[in-house]
């Protein structure tokens, strides 16, 4: 058996470049250049300076003003309580008026456990028997903290049975 001969030896290739590759060079760094100063004067024209708005500028809160406060939505402080909990006298009358989606159904029903569908209460870290009903009965005076912990978590830390999540009452008892 015979192998055909190659007609000429291996070599290293060599990027040959025509005068097309040198032109869209050439024509690439010469539009570069007005394209950065249009960027620099864009920014400044904008106001993207490292200055930011200036303090008399009309959209800037007085100084005297109180700024409104960003609380965490699952969960509630004692500070919060403090704040935004007023003519609520149970845990259960503030989370309707501050956080009602902690309190909504998760999930469908089922004819075997009619309670799956809303979150378990704990207070002190002992499950309380009701379901929801049970926060009626602590008072919002003695709360210290409160928490809910979505269903992936609360199963992870307490097993089955928290497909709605769990409501966290930690109180000053």
């Amino acid at each position: 058996m015979t192998f055909p001969t190659l007609s000429r030896p291996w070599r290293v290739a060599r990027p040959r470049t025509s005068w097309v590759s040198h032109s869209v060079r050439r024509s690439q760094a010469t539009a570069a250049a007005p394209c950065g100063a249009l960027l620099v004067l864009l920014v400044a024209a904008c106001g993207g300076g490292a200055g930011g708005a200036p303090a008399n500028a009309p959209d800037a809160p007085a100084a005297d003003e109180p700024q409104a406060r960003s609380y965490p939505p699952n969960e509630v402080s004692r500070a919060e309580i403090d704040e935004r909990g007023a003519n609520a006298h149970t845990a259960m009358q503030f989370l309707r008026r501050v956080r009602p989606a902690w309190l909504r159904s998760r999930g469908s029903n089922s004819l075997t456990s009619a309670g799956a569908m809303y979150p378990v209460v704990y207070i002190d870290n002992i499950r309380r028997p009701g379901g929801l009903s049970a926060l009626f009965q602590v008072p919002l005076s003695e709360v210290r903290r409160m928490e809910f912990i979505g269903p992936g978590d609360a199963t992870t830390r307490w097993g089955t049975g928290h497909q709605s999540g769990v409501i966290l009452i930690a109180t000053g008892r």
